[in-house]
């Protein structure tokens, strides 16, 4: 008597079956990631601005009262990378990153606060910019970031001051 041998193996249609689930499950785990890391990125930008904040904050009640635009010595520092691409893009001699530097500088002296670890920007490698235009009719003080593709965005409305 002659014994049927059995066949032992997967069929072509199950291996295609597992091959798609797989597929499936890394295109999830995929965007997944990617959403995990976006809500990382913002929640850095977010603590540092609220640390360059309080810093200015701190600045300002240190120097009697002035404006922020008396301490950093411009009216508008994000002028200084309006217009020049995106920031992260461009070298560190550039006059928006030169004057994002003053501006850590500035501010933290006057704050007595150590804001070295802001100096290399956001999540993305963007610099927070000012529009120190306080005083001007009384207005208020603006931080920006840039997001990752280089658009401006308001971060945060610095209060003005009591006299105002």
């Amino acid at each position: 008597m002659k014994w049927a041998r059995k066949q032992t193996g997967f069929t072509i249609v199950e291996l295609l079956i597992v091959i798609v689930v797989i597929a499936i499950l890394a295109a999830i785990t995929v965007v997944a990631y990617n959403g995990v890391q976006n809500q990382a990125r913002q929640s850095i930008r977010e603590a540092d601005m609220t640390t360059y904040y309080k810093a200015i904050l701190a600045a300002r009640e240190a120097k009697g009262g002035l404006t922020l635009r008396t301490i950093t010595g411009s009216n508008y520092s994000a002028g200084n990378c309006a217009g020049s691409g995106n920031p992260k893009d461009l070298p560190k001699t550039d006059a928006c990153w030169v004057r994002y530097y003053d501006n850590l500088d500035k501010i933290g002296a006057a704050a007595g606060i150590d804001l070295s670890g802001l100096r290399d920007g956001d999540a993305d490698g963007n610099p927070y910019v000012l529009d120190e235009n306080e005083g001007e009719t009384c207005g208020n003080d603006i931080m920006y970031y840039y997001t990752a593709n280089g658009v401006r965005t308001e971060g945060r409305i610095i209060p003005r001051l009591r006299a105002c």
